[in-house]
């Protein structure tokens, strides 16, 4: 009998291990990053959050590694510490905002963009091809391909010296591949730098249509934006999907936005999750809104979102 259990045993313990892992991440998340937050995340926030991550983690771990259905280095990097760092946790962040924000527009590709493939400006056309192109293999498992430059190069090196460890011995053959996949990494083609070419280059009565986050797709929408408010774009994917709408209806009367347009884009973007409370404050006082006055209070919230960067304190 014990020899027949022996194998069911391992199998329950290694699934208690496993769990025990994710719970202490989506824990982790919740109490380093979150401890002063006015609205307390909720679990499916955090739960989402650490997926995302340990997704990143796994995609790069099989490239390095080999093909791979879990990753071996995922729990000691959580264990670590590593994937509690302010600058992981809120690019993490920021993607689960974009797919939020992605799934209320439908999914699917931006209408503009299959359009713009047609441009005249060769810049515009190029800058189209690679926004489709990226949205269309980010699921594949090359979800590293999100990642900005720098972080791509800490968590590769990362990862390199996770398995080390997990395997007790240097691998010349992981370093040659974290090397060939830092090396072939162009940021020039991921989402967000395509939409900012793409808003650079589109001519004054093309760029109405940007404004129309149904249309323009959400990589658009937020580089337009971006670019005209002057904040980081995935500092804009957290102010829309923020908990309440307040954020976003600054961000769009700063913009300028008028008020049909901005109730459209706040219906687009946030029917599902706009109180009635936040609908009356949009009707009665989105009018009264200064666009100087927005404008510095979004100055105000990049300031202090780049001092927790760079300190990784709240």
């Amino acid at each position: 009998m014990d020899a027949l259990l022996d194998p069911q045993d391992d199998l329950l313990s290694i699934a208690c291990a496993h769990a025990r892992d994710v719970d202490a991440l989506c824990y982790d998340v919740a109490s380093i990053i979150f401890p002063s937050a006015v609205h307390t995340p909720s679990e499916a926030t955090i739960s989402a959050v650490s997926v995302k991550l340990l997704q990143i983690v796994r995609d790069i771990e099989a490239r390095l590694h080999g093909a791979t259905l879990e990753s071996m280095c995922g729990p000691l990097l959580a264990r670590s510490g590593f994937l509690r760092e302010s600058e992981i946790v809120d690019f993490a962040l920021a993607r689960v905002a974009e797919d939020n924000l992605m799934a209320r527009l439908g999914g699917g590709f931006s209408q503009l963009a299959v359009e713009l493939l047609n441009h005249a400006n060769a810049h515009v056309t190029d800058a189209a091809q690679a926004l489709l192109a990226a949205d269309s293999v980010h699921s594949q498992g090359r979800s590293f391909l999100t990642l900005p430059p720098e972080l791509l190069h800490k968590m590769c090196w990362r990862i390199v010296a996770a398995l080390e460890l997990l395997s007790g011995r240097r691998s010349d053959k992981i370093i040659h591949n974290a090397r060939t996949l830092i090396a072939s990494y162009d940021e020039a083609r991921t989402a967000p730098a395509s939409a900012r070419k793409i808003v650079h280059f589109l001519s004054g009565e093309d760029r109405s249509s940007l404004s129309r986050p149904h249309y323009a797709g959400i990589h658009l929408f937020v580089a337009h934006l971006s670019t005209d408010l002057n904040i980081g774009h995935d500092h804009i994917l957290r102010l829309i999907d923020f908990e309440s709408a307040f954020p976003m209806m600054v961000m769009l009367a700063a913009a300028g936005l008028p008020k049909h347009v901005a109730l459209q884009t706040m219906v687009d973007l946030r029917s599902q999750t706009l109180s009635t409370r936040e609908a009356t404050l949009f009707e009665a006082d989105y009018v009264h809104f200064i666009p100087e006055m927005a404008r510095q209070q979004l100055s105000d919230w990049s300031s202090a979102r780049s001092l927790f960067l760079s300190s990784g304190k709240t």
